[in-house]
């Protein structure tokens, strides 16, 4: 059963939020499984973030890049672009960042002739 969130602050699609919610229960059960220690202790707090992003559908590294994958599944901003658009326009723009060296062959330098 999923936790309800505001619609606007999900930003996870329902196959990924089920993964992570899956994915983070067996984790934290492992890791509370374990001997104590801090290596149980670190993947049973890592399954409780991971599993408690599955059942809000929010994932702040998502909003802090601009990503939302609640709607199709596609990675798509919030200005309604899609990410690789975005990457792309900037290798557009930014391209060719500088001349290549021009090149000519010359004869100069050549070996001398033996004899």
């Amino acid at each position: 059963m999923a936790v309800a969130a505001p619609a606007h602050w999900q930003n996870l699609g329902e196959g990924e939020r089920l993964a992570s919610a899956v994915g983070g229960a067996l984790l934290l059960g492992y890791g509370l499984a374990r001997r104590p220690s801090l290596m149980s202790a670190v993947l049973a707090a890592a399954g409780a973030m991971v599993l408690e992003r599955g059942l809000t559908g929010h994932c702040s590294i998502y909003r802090a890049l601009g990503i939302d994958r609640s709607g199709d599944g596609g990675m798509v901003s919030r200005a309604g672009h899609s990410v690789m658009d975005r990457i792309e326009r900037a290798v557009d723009e930014s391209f060719p960042a500088s001349d290549p060296p021009s090149w000519s062959p010359t004869s100069a330098g050549s070996p001398a002739s033996a004899g």
